[in-house]
This record gives C-alpha cells, structure tokens and sequence, in this order.
C-alpha cells in the first residue's frame, strides 16, 4: 500500500493539466470564433459600403476611404491606419491598396472597373488573436484570422443607351443580339452594348461612346467613333474622350422591379381626350387620327399596347405655342397637331365693353394649361410654359377685355398673364385670373380645331371678360409666389431639336424655375416645386406590359411620353426572367414623325424592332431588350443621364 502512496497526486496533475488544456480551448476558441465572425462581418460591410458608395457618388476615391472607415468602425479600431499605394479611380488593371491599423489588422482592396459588367470591391482581412489560457499550451506566437468578401454594382458611372442581352453570336451560338439594316447611320450618343454580337448590313452606326461587343474585337461595317459627350467628330478635345471597341464584357440584366399599378379597370378608350390610369384589359384601339392625352400613373396594358394612327402623349403644352425667342409668332408645327391631329388649342383677347374703367393703352396677354396629377394619394400641380402673346388696345372708357381659348389637351384650366399698358410683349407678366374648363374636351371632331369660338371643335372653347382683374392695385410681382396674383409665368419654351419638330419644353431649373409641367418638372413629396432629381415628377407615366402583351406602335402612329423620378425614370416596363413570368414578345416601336421615350425602355426578355428614324425625338433613359433590331430609315439616339434609371442597388457578390 506504501507504494501506491502519491498516484493520487500524479493523476491529479495531469487531469487539471487536462482541464485547464480544455478551458483554454473553449474560452479562447470561442473568442476566436468571435472575433473571426465580427471580421467577416466588417469585411461583408466593407464591400457593400464601397458599392453603395460608389453608386452614390460617382467616385472610387470615396467608395473606397468609405470602406476603410466602416470597416475600423465595426471593429472598433481607433486611429487613422497606413494606406498604400493612395486611394484612387482603378485603371485598366484593378487597383490594389492595403491599409494596416495600429494593432496589426489589415484590409486589402482590390478595385476593378468592368465597364459593362459594373464595378467589383474584394476585401481581404487580416487580425491576430491574443491568445489568452491557450498561450501555456503553445510557443507563444498569435493565430491570424482571415475574412474576405466582395461586392458589386451597376455603377452610375456606366449607363447604356443601347443594351442587348441576348448571347447570340457567341461562343456557336447562330444570330446576333443587335442587328442593324436599312437606310442611314444609327447615331448613339453613350455606350452600345452586345451580350453577343452586332451585325450591320447597308446601315452604318456612329457612336459617340464606347462599344462593348462580348466577342468581337471589332464590329465588322461601316462604324465610327466620336467624341464622348458632344458628338463632335474625332479627333476630340477635352474634356471628350474618344469612343473605343471593347470585347469580353456581358451585359447583366439590371432586374428592375415591376411598378406598381395604382388604379382599377379601366374600359375602352372612347371619345374622351384624357385615359386615366389603372389596368386596360383589352388592347387600346389607337387608329383613327385621335388624340389621347394620358393622366399620370402606371398604363397596364394586358392585351398590348397599339397605334397605328393617332398621337398619344402626357405633355402639357399651351395653346398657340410661341416660335422660341419670338413670343409674337406661333411656332410651326404645335406639338398636338402632331400627325396631324389638329388638337393644337388657341386664345384671342379681344376688346369688349365691361362694368368699369382700367387704364388705357396697350395690354399685352400670355396663358398657361394647367392640370393636377395624383400620386400616392396626394395632387401635384403642373403649369406649362406660356402661349404666344396677343395684344389689345384699349382706348375708351368702360373698355375691357375678354380672354377666348380653344382647349388643348390634358388642361383643365388656364392661367392668364397680363403685361400693362407700357411692358410689350416683352412683359413682364403678372397672374390676373384663372379660367376653368368647364365642358367635355372630347377628340370626335377635331378638323375644325383650334377655334377660340367653337365653331364645331370637340375639344371646347372657354372664354371670361377681364375687369376687375386689372384694375389697380394690379401690377407684375417678381416676388409673388406661383399662383398668387402679379406672379411671373413659368419660363418660356426652348428651340426644336432640329427643324420640322416642335419646341423642346424648359430646362430644369432650381425651385419653381424652368419646367413646371413635364419631364423637366421635380416636386417634393408633398407637391412643392424643387430642384432636380427630387421625389416626384408629376404626370409622368409607366406603359407595364406584362407576359403576352405587346407593344405595336407602327409607322403611321406617334408616341411621346415620359417617365419619372417615381418610377425610377422607366418608360416602358415589360418582366423579364427575375422577375417571371417573362415577356418574350417581339414589339415595334415606330413612329410617324414625333415620338419619344422619355426613360429607359426595359423589355430584359423581349425582341423590340425600331423600323423608324423618328422613334427618339428627346432624351433617352436608354434602351435595353433581349434582342435589337434597327431597321428601316435609322434613328439618333441621346443618351441623358437625368432621365435614367438609379441602378439596383449594391450587393455583396462573394
């Protein structure tokens, strides 16, 4: 028994040898899987604040110091770290900067710009575990935990005017994902991009941008390059650059989400100028040389969307449209006489025996259209830029002045300007009063129109005798508020893209200047004027084409709407495989000889033929479709950043 004295001891020893081995393990490695978490963690954020960032901004330089600092914020690392080489936009080759902080962690960046495919960040993270009980079980020397994420997005810096998805082409596969035919040059201002090949045949394109076809080197025909952003002809000055073929870049499908239909069913359009928004069951019977103004909102066409003859728009214009930079002409052509339509309205001022006395002279008069469009439940209020100015002398007493119009589409009232005795028609201009539409304004006999006496135009005419209105205190007020008394019009319209169309609306403008009425129009949300981007652009419209609804505009109709800040500035939304089921239509997008898409047409899925050269007479948001087919007489297309789509949002891609 004497021998066995002490074992206890012995096997004591090494069974807390054992347990404290064990405690070690499990306080140390539990910290360890702590710490790995909260590093992969901030690495994940890392890559999604650079994306966000980058997305926000527009620039490297700031994606990638917002990644450092999210990432020393979530794992509380104090002090600005080492960097090296500088913050910096990547170049051809990725860009690679690392960042060591004072306790030993370190980030690595690697930067790339992949033109079509967006922009990608990969993070890499490095930190050493202070052992603490396991430090008696090793020589000492700190593990390193690793953590590594990635993250990416369509950048702003890189919008497409012209996309197809489709691979065909490439890698065996037969056909092309954009094909070019008939007469002219397609003219791109922006970048042209091919998942698959572009084939050309007669047809010529210039592009004013870059040129990403996946497996081409070289697009084979008569193509040129020119200068981005002017258009001007190679060689280019700065700030251009010169447009350039790229090869190896697929075009991924952005996934918009659909829009929200707001609204119910809605019947057959029928002699009613103005379509409300909401869900059209049947496919819309455009063709008998009508005008059709559309009320803001989201168009669901489930049967598709035709015309073959008439003029559709959801711009507010005025009667009698000035010449730009001459207020005394009527410009030619009026933008709803487009096609021929003949819905382009007019107003007169004429002298007439009234109740009192306002001063003798000269008066000089401008009106506005002014409607309000719904969104979200609440009302915006649109005023277009102003008419031609009419003139009237009144010269005896008891002389006043009564105001004549013949309704244009889309108003619901007018408001009338008036310049006293001494101003011209050079103004200024002061709000005197406000005449109502008080009859149907309906599209069954337009031939007769404008008529400011009627005279059988179904559109209507209104009419009110001035009086009082200009009577003193009355005055032009530059101070005065929109819609109060004495305040100035809107600003006027701008010249036509070119001759033989008509005006171009303002310009966007800060607060209540420029645009009030169309797609260089923003309001808050809650229906104040305000500088563009803002949350709300007023009457904008969506056509939503879901699976099995086509678009069918030929080359007898004219289409022209715009889109907006609310909508994401898409003009024409049709699901594709993201968002199922898919609609694989083939659509025409003709026109007589004024249309536009004022926004991104989206058809992921969809064939979509443009057979006209008048297709987009305006700024485009872009136009991206499963296949691309131009042919016919070919258009110009002019990418403007202002009217596309934000890219979806950041996502973590690894």
């Amino acid at each position: 028994m004497n021998r066995q004295r002490g074992q206890a001891i012995v096997l004591i020893a090494i069974m807390l040898a054992v347990v404290v081995g064990m405690a070690a393990l499990a306080i140390d490695g539990s910290r360890a899987y702590a710490l790995r978490r909260d590093l992969q963690a901030a690495v994940d954020s890392a890559a999604l604040a650079a994306a966000d960032n980058l997305q926000q901004t527009g620039s490297y330089t700031s994606a990638e110091q917002a990644a450092t600092t999210i990432f020393a914020s979530n794992l509380r690392l104090y002090g600005s770290p080492a960097c090296a080489p500088a913050y910096a936009p990547p170049g051809a080759s990725p860009l690679t900067v690392t960042c060591s902080f004072g306790d030993g962690t370190t980030l690595t960046q690697v930067v790339s710009a992949l033109g079509a495919q967006g922009s990608q960040f990969r993070f890499t993270a490095t930190r050493s575990l202070q052992l603490q009980f396991a430090k008696i079980l090793t020589n000492g020397a700190s593990p390193t935990l690793n953590g590594s994420s990635s993250g990416g997005v369509n950048n702003l810096l890189y919008t497409p005017t012209v996309a197809a998805l489709d691979r065909a082409g490439c890698g065996g596969a037969g056909g092309s994902a954009i094909s070019i035919t008939g007469s002219g040059t397609l003219s791109v201002t922006g970048d042209v991009v091919s998942s698959g090949t572009i084939t050309l045949s007669v047809a010529g394109m210039r592009v004013a941008g870059d040129i990403y076809a996946r497996c081409q080197a070289a697009v084979s025909g008569s193509v040129t390059s020119a200068c981005y952003p002017s258009g001007a002809t190679a060689p280019c000055s700065y700030p251009d650059v010169a447009g350039v073929t790229r090869s190896g870049y697929p075009f991924i499908d952005p996934g918009y989400p659909p829009p929200t239909v707001v609204g119910g069913a809605q019947g057959a359009p029928s002699a009613t100028v103005v379509l409300l928004s909401g869900i059209y069951a049947a496919i819309p019977n455009f063709g008998g040389r009508h005008c059709w103004f559309l009320s803001g909102g989201v168009y669901d066409w489930q049967a598709g969307f035709s015309n073959s003859n008439d003029f559709v728009s959801n711009e507010l214009k005025p009667p009698d449209e000035p010449s730009a930079g001459n207020n005394t002409v009527r410009a030619t052509p009026q933008f709803w006489s487009t096609n021929g339509v003949q819905c382009d309205g007019a107003f007169q001022v004429t002298k007439v025996t009234g109740p009192r006395d306002i001063p003798t002279g000269i008066w000089s008069f401008v009106v506005t259209s002014l409607r309000t469009d719904m969104y979200n439940g609440l009302a915006y209020k649109r005023e277009s830029a102003p008419s031609m100015c009419d003139q009237v002398n009144l010269n005896n007493h008891f002389d006043d002045v009564q105001v004549a119009v013949s309704n244009v589409p889309g108003a619901t009232s007018y408001n009338i300007y008036a310049a006293p005795p001494g101003n011209g028609c050079g103004g200024p201009f002061g709000l005197a009063a406000n005449l109502a539409v008080s009859g149907a304004v309906l599209n069954s006999n337009t031939s007769p129109c404008p008529n400011v006496n009627g005279n059988g135009c179904s559109l209507g005419n209104e009419s009110i005798v001035l009086s009082t209105e200009l009577g003193a205190p009355f005055a032009p007020n530059a101070l005065a508020a929109p819609g109060v008394v004495g305040a100035y019009p809107p600003n006027g319209e701008s010249s036509p893209l070119q001759s033989g169309l008509p005006n171009q609306n303002p310009a966007r403008g800060p607060g209540a200047a420029g645009d009030r009425a169309n797609e260089n129009n923003c309001e808050t949300s809650g229906g104040a004027y305000a500088t563009c981007p803002a949350a709300v652009t007023p009457g904008a419209v969506v056509f939503s084409m879901p699976s099995g609804a086509c678009v069918d505009v030929t080359n007898g109709g004219d289409t022209f709407i715009f889109g907006g800040y609310q909508y994401d500035w898409l003009s024409v939304y049709a699901p594709g495989p993201r968002n199922p089921p898919a609609n694989t239509c083939a659509s025409t997008f003709g026109a007589a000889g004024n249309s536009a898409y004022i926004g991104l047409i989206y058809m992921p899925a969809g064939t979509v033929t443009i057979p006209s050269a008048y297709t987009f007479e305006a700024g485009s948001g872009g136009l991206i479709a499963d296949f691309l087919i131009f042919n016919g007489s070919m258009p110009t297309i002019a990418m403007n950043l202002g009217f596309a789509p934000v890219p979806p949002a950041a996502k973590l891609t690894g």
